[in-house]
């Protein structure tokens, strides 16, 4: 079963986007569990912030899947984990799936869009179709898109002086 959330990796398996962004993070620094819960709260702004219970078996079950490693015990018992080549493989793979990637976000923000009541379904569909529409273009292009999103930004704080 493929679920809006998860990509399927060149290892068959379903990953959920906790276990990329784990890896993801790893791969930039090792860090500990507790480090990671306060870097996805800041990510966020709050929002989202994973529970302990969520977030120590990802762990656990990523090491087991030997994606991930760990690299030292600190005091206190503090683990410190670090991406495995297979990890780095794993996350290799997601990045060559962008387009797939790209789908299932724009699917889960029709879903929410639905939810949304009509004047606002119009707006956050014409973003949808402005991010869709600004990965198709070239390297060269998106300088371009950035130059007019940045007029349109303007052009909407204009808005709200007024």
């Amino acid at each position: 079963m493929s679920y809006l959330t998860n990509f399927e990796l060149i290892d068959g398996k379903q990953r959920g986007i906790l276990s990329i962004y784990i890896l993801h993070s790893l791969k930039n620094k090792p860090k500990s569990g507790y480090g990671l819960i306060n870097e996805i709260k800041d990510i966020t702004n709050g929002t989202w912030i994973p529970s302990k219970g969520t977030l120590y078996p990802l762990l656990k079950n990523l090491e087991q899947e030997k994606l991930i490693q760990l690299k030292t015990i600190e005091a206190r018992g503090k683990h410190i984990y670090q991406i495995t080549n297979e990890g780095n493989k794993i996350l290799e793979s997601l990045i060559r799936q962008k387009q797939q990637i790209v789908q299932k976000f724009i699917q889960f923000s029709k879903l929410v869009v639905e939810i949304l009541d009509k004047e606002e379904n119009d707006i956050l569909n014409m973003l949808i179709k402005i991010r869709i529409n600004s990965l198709e273009q070239t390297s060269k292009q998106r300088e371009e898109v950035k130059m007019i999103l940045e007029d349109c930004l303007n052009n909407l704080k204009q808005l709200e002086k007024k």
